[in-house]
């Protein structure tokens, strides 16, 4: 009963965000983020309806750039198993839809619809839909609800719920239990396993399969790269690289790198805020600082080619190519952590064999960064003063911050295999029996 009235109540309230959504996207004059929202009510254009009609269809939902970055994998394992099968990609952000549009394992790329029922049930109908892959936390009830209506298979890959996620979604609890009740969940971590289960999940339906991030597809870098790194003088200078910044970070690495460069005048700086709507502020903050502005989005282009030959900092004002910019620099700095946050991907300058660092706020990666800080691959600072001087230790003793990139790659292999026991996993849950054979093949 309880459930039944906290389901009604979510999708009531679900149901009215939709039509405020529908009335402010018509709006003059209004915010494009809240115009956008016309575009997540379920609807196609021709064009993508047409696609959508193309036969059967495999649908994997990713919130942002990093979970697609991470499940790019498996997408690229399930294409070529079925080559017939249409990929549906679906993402809540436009710099996550736009990285989906220039995936060549991505069918049809979109928006994933508001989770009101006027929304999500147009939307999946108009799909043969064989299974649904979800990463991490994005657990949305009425379109799983319809799902499993459907008897369409939903597997939740990468699974994560951190413990402060799961103390705040627990009022949620009678809505998340009917939702998951379906639902083959692949978590990260036993933890995750636990709290999943705590959020209402069936035990029986919860498995540990690690996290998709360990078994990143490596490539070779894109040619901007390799004229970002002409134009800096690279390798012979040396680059911090802090990646995925937020407000606040950005003022503590250039503070940073103010102190540093007077003691290491080759020393340079690129940053990587985690927004794309933060480009512009932090360029500014780069100028206030009055550092020279290299924009990695116009030597891309050629429009700035350089060379570089004193101080400067590299504003990363692109999405996509930060696990690349990885591999340019000698130290790491993954943001999100020296605000409460939640930390970002470690596991990407530790493929790149690059020593890394993190504040104390990492709770979204917690495992992960307790294993490379207990193997030595990574360091916590706990303040913006404790970043400058473990900046400084480690490129003072370059020998130490090459053994300890040394084993944060190790340490990164080490935790590879995700996608094969993901791979088994699905292949036991999917209804139809010759598809679940193809996989486990």
């Amino acid at each position: 009963m309880i459930e039944s009235v906290a389901f009604g109540a979510y999708r009531g309230g679900m149901t009215v965000a939709a039509a405020l959504a529908g009335l402010v996207s018509r709006v003059p004059g209004m915010p494009q983020q809240w115009r956008g929202l016309g575009d997540r009510l379920g609807t196609l254009a021709p064009a993508e309806a047409a696609t959508a009609s193309g036969g059967t269809a495999l649908w994997v939902h990713a919130a942002s750039v990093g979970e697609l970055v991470a499940v790019r994998p498996l997408l690229g394992r399930l294409k070529e198993r079925f080559p017939g099968r249409l990929q549906v990609v679906s993402t809540l952000t436009r710099t996550g839809l736009a990285l989906a549009k220039q995936m060549p394992e991505v069918h049809l790329p979109l928006l994933f619809p508001l989770d009101a029922p006027g929304a999500v049930r147009p939307l999946i109908e108009r799909f043969r839909l064989e299974a649904f892959l979800f990463t991490e936390t994005e657990i949305w009830p009425t379109f799983l609800s319809v799902l499993a209506e459907a008897k369409v298979p939903a597997v939740m890959v990468s699974g994560r719920v951190s413990a402060r996620s799961a103390a705040r979604a627990r009022w949620l609890r009678p809505v998340y239990r009917r939702a998951l009740a379906q639902v083959t969940c692949c978590m990260q971590t036993d933890d995750d396993a636990a709290r999943i289960v705590g959020l209402g999940a069936d035990p029986r339906r919860v498995h540990v399969a690690g996290s998709l991030k360990f078994d990143a597809a490596e490539s070779e870098p894109p040619s901007e790269i390799r004229r970002l790194a002409t134009a800096l003088g690279l390798p012979e200078r040396r680059m911090i690289i802090a990646g995925s910044t937020h407000a606040g970070e950005d003022e503590a690495v250039l503070h940073a790198y103010r102190r540093l460069v007077a003691i290491h005048p080759d020393l340079l700086l690129l940053i990587a805020p985690r927004h794309p709507e933060r480009f512009a502020p932090v360029a500014d903050l780069i100028r206030a600082a009055e550092f020279p502005l290299v924009s990695y989005r116009a030597v891309a282009a050629g429009d700035d080619a350089g060379p570089v030959t004193g101080p400067a900092v590299v504003l990363l004002d692109a999405v996509g190519a930060l696990a690349h910019c990885y591999a340019l620099g000698v130290i790491a700095f993954v943001g999100g952590s020296l605000v409460p946050v939640g930390g970002h991907n470690v596991l990407e300058p530790a493929r790149a064999g690059r020593p890394v660092l993190v504040g104390p706020h990492t709770t979204n990666a917690a495992d992960v960064v307790e294993r490379l800080v207990a193997g030595g691959g990574a360091m916590r600072v706990s303040s913006a003063e404790a970043l400058v001087w473990a900046l400084e230790g480690l490129l003072a003793e370059p020998e130490r911050a090459a053994d300890m990139g040394r084993r944060a790659r190790a340490l990164a292999q080490g935790g590879q295999g995700a996608i094969e026991r993901h791979l088994k996993i699905i292949a036991a849950r999917l209804s139809s029996a010759g598809f679940a054979r193809t996989i486990a093949e």
